[in-house]
Formats: C-alpha cells, structure tokens, sequence
C-alpha cells in the first residue's frame, strides 16, 4: 500500500527550540530565548531566526530579534506580532547573526549564536525522551495542521558572552489544553511540520499518517 499524502499545501518546516527560565522564589521569568531553524517556508524562506530577552545580560541586558537573513527576521517579526506576540524584542529591527548548531546527542544539543557585539550559548540538557505529536483536526490550531517531534530538558542554560542567565526552566502547565500534559519551559519541537488543512486528507484509506 503506498504512503498516504496530504493533498494541503505545505507552510512550513523547521526546528522550534524554546527556552525560558526563571527565578523560582519569585516566579519572575529572568530569560528568554526563542530560536527557529527553518528549512521551508513558503512566506519566511530559509534560515535562523531567535528571539532573544535576557535582562540580565551583561551591559544593561540583551532584547533582540537575532537572524542570519535580515529579511527573513523582518518577515517572522510580523508574524509573531500578527499572532499577538507581546514581547519588547519583536519591537526592535533584526540584527545580523551567525548560527552555530549543537547537535542532538545523549548530552544534550544547542546553539551558538554570533553577532559584532555579543555571543549567545543556548543548552538543552538532562532530556527526557523524545515523543512525537499529532495535531491534526485541530490539535494545535484551526488553520495549520502540525506534526513534530517534541522533547522536554531538565536543565538548560543561556549565556550572554560566557555569563549564564540566572534561573531553571519549569514544569509549565500552559501545554495541558494542546498535549494532555505539562512539558518543560525549556524544550525543542523538531521537524515541526505545518500543513494546509483541508477536507478528506488522506488520499489512500483511513487517515494520512506522515512516516
């Protein structure tokens, strides 16, 4: 039997690495850092996109839209806002970056993010296993079906030009409507796959399942 195909029109694809720490004494969020390996995008293009708020970083902190394609930060800027993104960051121009990826091993993965006037380390670490997401139909949201493989980390850490951020990600509960369950504040969605959806998906019998 052939693989069943999802006749929507592909949106995007790419890897959303989240991390958010804070100060678990006063519950005060003390850093920030929201990056996007995007490997389609039919509006975006290619590239790296991170929103970055450490208020803590040395020099007064750091609240920045990071990105190795100006245009692609300016085009991701509008659709956060467009989606109601409060943050200050997406209120400032991109800046220009060079990305560095960790990859995925049993210690861990990250990033390196370069600009002319800071470097930010990004860590994921301690993961508990990786489990893969459905959210056809709705799951996630009325107008993109989306599949990824998501995983949560114990520990992470964001450092400003090698000083760490004060704080630790937590258990967030924010997740329980879309997934059934809390997932760590710090936690990557890979192959995070958005698609069109429509009406009688799957083209062979019983419903599409990408594999």
């Amino acid at each position: 039997m052939p693989a069943n195909i999802h006749p929507g029109a592909m949106i995007h694809v790419w890897d959303h690495l989240v991390i958010t720490l804070r100060d678990e004494a006063t519950l005060t969020e003390t850093a920030f850092l929201s990056l996007y390996a995007i490997t389609f995008s039919a509006t975006l293009g290619p590239g790296h996109v991170a929103v970055v708020e450490l208020p803590a970083a040395p020099g007064g902190g750091l609240s920045a839209i990071l990105t190795d394609d100006l245009g692609l930060g300016s085009r991701q800027q509008a659709r956060l806002r467009a989606m109601g993104d409060p943050r200050p960051a997406l209120g400032t121009p991109p800046i220009e970056a060079r990305f560095e990826r960790g990859a995925y091993g049993p210690g861990g993965f990250g990033f390196l993010v370069s600009t002319g006037d800071h470097t930010v380390e990004a860590r994921w670490e301690s993961l508990d296993a990786p489990f893969w997401v459905d959210g056809r139909d709705g799951g996630f949201s009325d107008t993109e079906d989306i599949w990824a493989m998501m995983v949560g980390a114990n520990e992470a850490t964001v450092r400003v030009d090698g000083v760490a951020a004060p704080g630790t990600p937590f258990d967030d509960d924010v997740w329980l409507p879309k997934l059934g369950r809390s997932l760590s504040s710090a936690h990557g969605a890979f192959a995070e796959v958005r698609v069109e959806p429509v009406s009688g998906r799957a083209t062979g019998t019983g419903r599409d399942r990408p594999r």
